[in-house]
């Protein structure tokens, strides 16, 4: 019988610098010809929309689809996985612990790659994903301020999590969260932009994770402008899905040039960053590679706790 399994043991099985080592190796592949993507696909009825997005990963030996409906604004994943040299399928599983791990994980990859010893993060939405993130970054930088900007009152939880990790966590206005600011995570559903890009330093690292939308965008002109280069995920699918590519592009704020994906940097064809002033601007929309790789490591270990107990 095909294994389910539930959220509970995905994030038990998980953690952000394990996916973050994943989900590397699965861009190397894809640099390499060794992995593809699906695009997400979306179809709506009656204010239902259900989506799919998935990749195939050869050197793990895996592929994957992750499905899911949006009603009312609301997600609920699922994660199909199939062993592509057995060609059989391993599991089924529930994703949305999948979808908590891989965006943060992902973006603390990138601050890993074009920041030095960065100190102060600005986090934009302390939701799922805002709070998320917060953990991947402050594991893997060596953060000792973070101010964070929420239409809700956060302040309890920054407490928490300031005494926790034992650094700087409060509340701010945009601006105040922005002075000195050396990474800027975005993740909020806003359709419109939240800050003035003439605000961040030079040098900011700008991770914008919060709409898959081609009509909404969190960040304006005057961010795109000033950033040396977009980073995006993967060309095919962030230039018709990433609000920032899309409306940046309609109002010329956004040149081709500046944009670059992870395939060509991870290739080698183009550098993470060089200038340490340059403002860079990381736009994910989230790819099925990524869900793939959280999901055959989730696989992994949980056949090796299997082992361990038999």
């Amino acid at each position: 019988m095909i294994p389910f399994i539930t959220d509970g043991e995905v994030g038990r099985l998980l953690d952000y610098a394990g996916v973050q080592q994943s989900v590397a190796a699965a861009f190397e592949s894809l640099a390499q010809g060794r992995a593809a993507i699906q695009a997400r696909q979306r179809i709506d009825c009656g204010g239902v929309k259900l989506s799919s997005m998935g990749a195939i990963w050869l050197d793990a030996a895996v592929a994957g689809t992750k499905v899911y409906p949006t009603v009312d604004g609301q997600f609920s994943f699922l994660f199909n996985l199939f062993d592509v040299a057995d060609k059989r399928p391993l599991a089924v599983m529930q994703a949305n612990e999948l979808t908590r791990y891989r965006t943060p994980a992902l973006s603390a990859l990138v601050a890993q790659r074009t920041t030095q010893a960065p100190q102060k993060l600005a986090l934009f939405g302390a939701g799922v994903q805002g709070r998320s993130h917060f953990e991947a970054l402050v594991r893997a930088l060596p953060l000792k301020d973070v101010s964070v900007v929420d239409v809700a009152d956060v302040s309890r939880w920054c407490a928490a999590v300031s005494e926790e990790h034992g650094i700087s966590v409060q509340t701010a206005t945009a601006a105040q969260a922005l002075d000195g600011a050396d990474v800027v995570v975005t993740a909020t559903r806003s359709r419109q932009p939240l800050f003035d890009g003439r605000w961040l330093k030079p040098g900011a690292v700008v991770l914008a994770v919060g709409t898959s939308l081609p009509n909404g965008r969190e960040l304006d002109d005057a961010t795109l402008a000033r950033a040396a280069r977009v980073i995006v995920e993967w060309m095919p699918q962030s230039s018709v899905e990433a609000g920032e590519v899309v409306l940046g592009r309609a109002s010329k704020a956004l040149r081709d040039e500046q944009l670059v994906d992870l395939p060509a940097l991870f290739a080698g064809r183009a550098p993470w960053r060089t200038s340490p002033d340059e403002v860079l601007v990381f736009k994910s929309v989230g790819v099925g590679l990524t869900d793939l790789a959280a999901a055959s490591l989730v696989w992994a270990r949980r056949a090796a706790a299997m082992g361990e107990q038999a």
